[in-house]
């Protein structure tokens, strides 16, 4: 038989090796370093394209690496990854990100941030430990990213954001928001009142509107001064206090079933079942009361 190993016959012929994966790495970056010298800044960017496959982000992580201070290049890797599915990947490549950046930069940093996080948030399982962990960092980057005063639209996808997590506390809370805000919106009340909103001065806003309510001459214009302060405070996230700003300032509507109903649900909003049941109890009252009349 001629099963001899080559490595007791000399003569016979060796086989071929590919090259090690320590080699194959040098290769890597050495051909990515002829792109730098042959494709400077912003034109090695072009030429790798602006998908966000596999291989172009490969391609992103390497020149990276050779170029770790370019912030706008980081960002740019960061936001494939997170549109590829690798959220967490994302986040601790921002990490790297240095303190001393334009607010320009600081926004995309923040905005980068909120969209790993709730990717991660939404991949968890909802309860579990990594969830619970998530949740707050979440909330966190939201009111980050929103500042005091986010407008409708912003509101809507932090509810989204969250309803597709699975917090459904957190969606509640932006789509009741959400809903205020663009009550405040659509009606555009060119007023005192509305300048106070646009500011963030809720309060202020609410005041002028009750104040304003003294002055109006007919049923229909005192509730809608009414439901628009009650609505501010809503939008300005103080629900208890709108539910009790709306029980003091509800003279001359206290008769008024819509009125009534309204601050009922702002009651509920608010976590005051009790005092709400009393309002809905009034009202319900006077419905009874309605029909007893028609029928008498």
């Amino acid at each position: 038989m001629r099963s001899q190993s080559t490595a007791d016959n000399p003569d016979a012929p060796k086989r071929e090796r590919f090259a090690t994966p320590l080699g194959v790495i040098g290769i890597f970056f050495a051909f990515m370093l002829v792109l730098v010298l042959l494709y400077p800044e912003q034109g090695l960017l072009g030429v790798l394209g602006t998908s966000d496959d596999a291989t172009t982000i490969r391609y992103q992580e390497a020149l990276l690496r050779i170029r770790p201070d370019d912030t706008e290049l980081r960002f740019r890797v960061a936001g494939s990854l997170v549109r590829s599915g690798s959220p967490r990947k994302a986040l601790d490549l921002l990490s790297g990100v240095p303190v001393g950046i334009t607010a320009a930069q600081k926004h995309v940093l923040i905005e980068l941030k909120y969209m790993a996080l709730k990717n991660m948030f939404a991949q968890s399982d909802p309860g579990s430990a990594e969830w619970l962990r998530l949740k707050p960092l979440v909330a966190s980057a939201a009111i980050e990213l929103g500042g005091k005063n986010p407008p409708a639209w912003r509101l809507r996808d932090f509810a989204n954001d969250a309803r597709k997590a699975g917090d459904l506390e957190l969606w509640q809370e932006y789509s009741r928001k959400f809903a205020a805000m663009e009550t405040l919106e659509n009606e555009q009340p060119n007023d005192e009142s509305a300048k106070a909103q646009i500011a963030g001065d809720y309060r202020r806003g609410a005041a002028i509107c009750f104040e304003q309510m003294k002055q109006a001459d007919t049923l229909a214009k005192r509730r809608e001064l009414f439901f628009r302060a009650v609505r501010m405070l809503q939008a300005g996230n103080l629900p208890k206090e709108a539910f009790e700003a709306g029980e003091l300032n509800i003279d001359g509507l206290y008769s008024d079933r819509d009125t009534l109903i309204f601050l009922t649900r702002v009651g509920l909003a608010a976590g005051q079942p009790a005092r709400a049941q009393r309002l809905v109890r009034r009202a319900l009252g006077m419905e009874t009361s309605r029909h007893q009349a028609g029928a008498s």
